[in-house]
């Protein structure tokens, strides 16, 4: 092995390695085992004020109640109004709890107050200023005023309404950030705002322009003298001034800075915060799933003033490390690679944890043959300079879409008696892999499995595939037994796929399981430091992957094809992912939909990157199939993806039998699910405990809890730790497809989730909403 791997071009030496483990490319160092310290320990709570605060949770009298408890957000104000809920005894800050407090209860109260010392009931303020909590990705809290015993009390302390939707179908998936009693939000439009995070009162806003679109949350940068924050807003980095919300003028053009890689002219998005490590901004993208995708890289930023200050090539340059694993030639057309899911930081280390995404095309790749390093890769790099550490890849030459969907998580397990220092990561196909974060050697078996041959001309699949033993989620499609007709309409749908296990795609059809949103997805996992427990939501529903013939000639059928089949269907009637385009041309205009192509709507990135010629046949194909001029002929037979479908029963319902969405409870040191509970539900199968899908992580605290939204009939949930159960509920006014966020502000705890909808049939929606204890 070579000293030490760069981004430059060093070759890799595989020899002696076997094919399912992580590759070290530079002699570890070791660090001695800490017994009980945490992976990244959240700041220590700094103390405010001396003033007495007596919290709510444990100087209150309890009223006994336990159980499940809901609350209910009702109609909701214009933007920027504020709508608290709170008692009117709460409001002049007597709290009485559910009955008439005695008068010498109320004297004791008194007594208490008068007498309490500055160092007793402080009044702190805890931040979030990190998105998922910490750069390991935890999602943990050590906040412990809300626990099991009243968490059954939470009302909604205020609500913010973010502004206008986007048009179609609009989603907000942002996890705000909270630095210093400021709740720091994206609208679904990506305005930028900053409230007061006790109050809900709205303190700056600050619009960049655009039609908005999809963002997981934001980024905090400061030093001595100054405080930023940063998001990406499709194709840039925005950096304004934390204090007011004015652009920075001294980073990149005005406070923004064009992202966009040079080598291709593809689609092109940031929709996930990058990593902060001291003045760098780490970041990946977002591209397309065709062959007129970016080549991943990942690129660290000044956080002064913009400039690029090193990347890493995770789709190798001609003749650079990991080229030897592709055709020849296959790189000058390829794409992909690239991360998309966010990454984690191990500060102590400075250690990223990089995953990385399939190569492209996607599903035919017959023009990439190879393994495709370092796609469908977990990649340790060096946080200062870039350099390569040590890579796994769990997917060789993918043909199914199956890259990691989320952020690594920092976890810590026990082995032997010693506290093993871990990244966990997770899979669409329901599997997870622990790494130790200084080798990248497995803590879990990987077995290696033979997979089947491709009978599409020029394809070559991988002939073995390494897998984890350890899976959250059933690797057999067993099919609905729900009614029969739903019987009968799901045997129709999947008599012709091939069901083998590792069947790869064809023009007939193949079934995987789970399907393209896992298994895990964007949301991630957290990790309770407290049981070294990994507690992640899944879900589980069939998917199809079919292909389609594009014959010799380019035509506008091709263009469709390649940049709208995968979300609009090859015979233009619509998928899961987009709707159907049959006679669009009753409700818009020709005009209003080559609008529409060239700027994005809702959740559909603009095409900008096609010429005129491409986006004229497209448009000609989508309003006309029938009537389209030959095109100019050319000269080979290509295959494209005919796109996102799942395996539903005549209902809309997933077709294999529940549970279609899972919570999870994952021993860490053993792999054994510890528990797992049904997830959420389906809108129009409300109470049914079969689980759905869902979109958006948990967050674990200190005390045991588990909070999630992220389901489509509308809740935000509290679950306990030890053993799944819920213990609190809440409705929201759209779905929470977001990872709610932990705070303190003045002693009082808040969780805070942004109520965006727009996906599985709930409404879109604008509003932030947070839960407290009543004062």
């Amino acid at each position: 092995m070579p000293a030490v791997a760069s981004s430059d071009g060093a070759a890799v030496d595989a020899t002696g390695r076997t094919r399912n483990q992580a590759y070290a490319l530079w002699p570890p160092v070791r660090r001695s085992r800490r017994d009980h310290k945490p992976n990244e320990p959240l700041p220590q709570l700094e103390l405010r004020s001396h003033r007495c605060s007596a919290s709510a949770g444990q100087h209150r009298a309890r009223s006994g109640r336990s159980g499940l408890s809901s609350v209910h957000v009702g109609e909701l104000p214009g933007r920027g109004h504020v709508r608290r809920q709170r008692s009117d005894c709460a409001l002049h800050g007597l709290s009485v709890n559910k009955g008439s407090a005695s008068l010498a209860h109320l004297a004791l109260a008194g007594f208490l107050l008068c007498f309490c010392t500055p160092g007793s009931l402080e009044a702190q303020d805890s931040d979030w200023s990190t998105y998922l909590g910490d750069p390991g990705r935890r999602h943990y809290s050590e906040l412990d005023q809300i626990n099991r015993d009243n968490v059954d009390e939470l009302e909604v302390a205020w609500v913010y309404d973010s502004g206008e939707a986007r048009g179609g179908g609009s989603t907000m998936y942002t996890s705000p950030l909270i630095v210093d009693g400021v709740l720091y939000g994206l609208s679904p439009r990506l305005v930028a705002f900053a409230l007061n995070a006790a109050t809900g009162e709205e303190l700056w806003r600050h619009d960049p322009g655009g039609s908005g679109a999809a963002q997981r949350g934001l980024m905090w940068w400061q030093d001595e003298d100054r405080a930023r924050l940063f998001y990406t807003a499709g194709r840039e980095l925005i950096a304004l001034d934390a204090s007011t919300g004015e652009p920075v003028e001294e980073f990149g053009e005005n406070g923004r800075l064009d992202l966009t890689p040079s080598r291709q002219s593809g689609p092109f998005s940031i929709t996930v915060p990058g990593i902060i490590f001291e003045d760098l901004i780490v970041l990946g993208f977002s591209t397309g799933e065709g062959d007129r995708s970016h080549a991943g890289v990942i690129r660290a930023y000044s956080a002064i003033n913009g400039d690029l200050v090193w990347q890493f090539n995770s789709l190798p340059l001609v003749g650079g490390l990991g080229s030897e694993t592709w055709a020849d030639g296959a790189l000058e057309t390829a794409g992909g690679a690239n991360n998309w899911t966010g990454m984690a930081l191990d500060v102590e280390r400075e250690l990223l944890f990089v995953p990385t995404g399939s190569a492209t095309p996607d599903f035919y790749g017959a023009s990439r043959l190879g393994d495709n390093l370092f796609a469908n890769c977990l990649l340790a790099l060096d946080a200062r300079t870039g350099e390569l550490r040590w890579y796994f890849q769990a997917l060789r030459h993918d043909l199914w879409d199956r890259d990691f969907p989320s952020p690594p998580t920092l976890v810590q397990l026990e082995r032997d008696g010693a506290v093993i220092d871990a990244v966990a990561v997770t899979t669409k196909s329901g599997h997870l892999f622990v790494f130790d974060r200084d080798t990248g050697e497995s803590l879990y078996e990987i077995e290696e499995v033979e997979t089947l041959p491709s009978n599409l001309p020029g394809e070559v699949a991988s002939r073995s595939q390494p897998v984890s033993t350890v899976a959250f989620t059933r690797q057999t499609f067993e099919i609905t037994t729900r009614n029969q007709d739903a019987v009968d309409f799901v045997n129709d749908v999947i008599k012709d796929l091939d069901q083998r296990p590792w069947a790869p795609p064809t023009l007939a059809g193949t079934l995987i399981y789970p399907a393209y949103d896992g298994g895990a997805e964007w949301g991630g996992s957290a990790f309770d430091p407290n049981s070294n427990r990994l507690i992640l939501n899944a879900q589980e529903i069939g998917g199809i992957v079919r292909l389609y013939e594009i014959p010799v000639g380019f035509s506008n059928r091709n263009v469709y094809a390649e940049n709208c089949g995968a979300c609009h269907g090859i015979d233009r009637q619509g998928t899961d992912v987009g709707p159907s385009l049959v006679d669009i041309g009753d409700r818009l205009s020709r005009g209003q939909i080559a609008r529409v192509m060239r700027e994005g709507r809702g959740r559909m990135p603009g095409f900008e990157h096609l010429n005129e010629i491409e986006r004229t046949a497209a448009l000609n194909h989508i309003l006309s199939p029938e009537s389209v001029a030959e095109d100019p002929p050319s000269t080979e037979v290509d295959y494209a993806f005919a796109g996102y479908l799942r395996v539903r029963d005549h209902e809309g319902l997933p077709g294999n039998t529940p549970p279609w969405g899972t919570l999870n409870s994952i021993d860490l040191a053993t792999g054994e699910i510890d528990w797992q509970v049904p997830f959420g539900d389906y809108p129009d199968q409300e109470g049914s405990g079969y689980g759905a899908e869902s979109y958006g992580g948990p967050v674990v605290t200190a005390t045991g809890l588990i909070f999630i939204g992220a389901t489509p009939d509308r809740k935000i949930r509290a679950y306990d730790v030890s053993d799944g159960k819920m213990l609190w509920q809440a409705d929201l006014p759209a779905a929470g497809f977001a990872t709610p966020a932990m705070y303190s502000v003045d002693g009082q705890q808040y969780v805070v989730i942004a109520a965006g909808g727009g996906r599985m049939g709930p409404p879109s929606g604008t509003e932030y909403i947070a839960f407290s204890l009543p004062n």
